[in-house]
């Protein structure tokens, strides 16, 4: 739904006008045999933006100038004269609201550059850093459970419950970050089970290989013990190889 706002007569400088799309509920009748083509018929007239012409619905200050429904997400609410029990939406935002949120959050806690982006009828929501590479991160109900995705593996990073748009942005973003390898320049997932310590498993072997070098060129007298180094690799191949396989 678009909405603009009308400036209000002063003697100051004139406001600027700002176009909002707005999620929101909307009551629609339709005349029709069944639900089901009632439903087809909502599919078809809500497919492509509504228009509204002069003159625009105002309410207010506000100037409502075109319509975009989300048929997929319509509950039934009244039949004839019979109220639907429970015919409200579970919530009163969109999946894709969830992506804009929680990248919006992850671009103020951490790196920047990701972007949010809608799938069809703003029912999935999927979340990207192209300057991390980071792949896509797919957000959508799979057997009514909310969960997020990643394009690269079959398992889901995170499952979420509640109906709160700021708690499920805020959990989505950590999720996502809980995902990641924690160095900034690096993209990759560690849901493969092959890093450690929060690192993908590049990164991680980059980080022992590192640690060898560092030891190997100290002096004689600030070397670590005999195998210290070794030992600390056999451990994190340990931690690998549970995490490999579930442990």
């Amino acid at each position: 739904m678009t909405t603009h706002a009308q400036p209000t007569p002063t003697d100051q400088a004139p406001d600027t006008e700002y176009a909002l799309l707005v999620p929101g509920l909307i009551t629609v009748y339709v005349n029709a045999p069944t639900e089901a083509a009632a439903r087809n018929e909502l599919a078809l007239e809500g497919a492509d933006t509504i228009e509204l012409h002069d003159p625009h619905l105002t309410v207010g200050r506000l100037t409502i100038t075109a319509l975009d429904l989300v048929p997929a997400s319509a509950k039934l609410d009244k039949v004839d004269d019979t109220l639907t029990d429970d015919s409200l939406p579970d919530a009163d935002f969109h999946i894709s609201d969830i992506a804009r949120v929680a990248v919006r959050i992850l671009n103020e806690s951490a790196s920047t550059h990701w972007t949010a982006s809608a799938g069809t009828y703003a029912v999935v929501g999927y979340l990207e850093n192209k300057t991390r590479d980071t792949g896509i991160y797919t957000l959508s109900v799979v057997e009514g459970t909310l969960q997020l995705q990643h394009e690269r593996w079959a398992d889901p990073c995170a499952e979420f419950d509640g109906d709160d748009l700021l708690s499920l942005a805020e959990a989505v973003a950590t999720a996502i970050l809980d995902d990641l390898c924690r160095n900034e320049d690096c993209g990759e997932s560690t849901a493969d089970g092959e890093g450690y310590d929060s690192e993908c498993g590049s990164c991680a072997d980059r980080t022992a290989r590192d640690e060898y070098d560092e030891d190997d060129e100290a002096p004689p007298t600030e070397r670590r013990r005999p195998g210290t180094w070794a030992a600390r690799a056999w451990r994190k191949l340990v931690a690998r190889t549970r995490n490999r396989h579930g442990r």
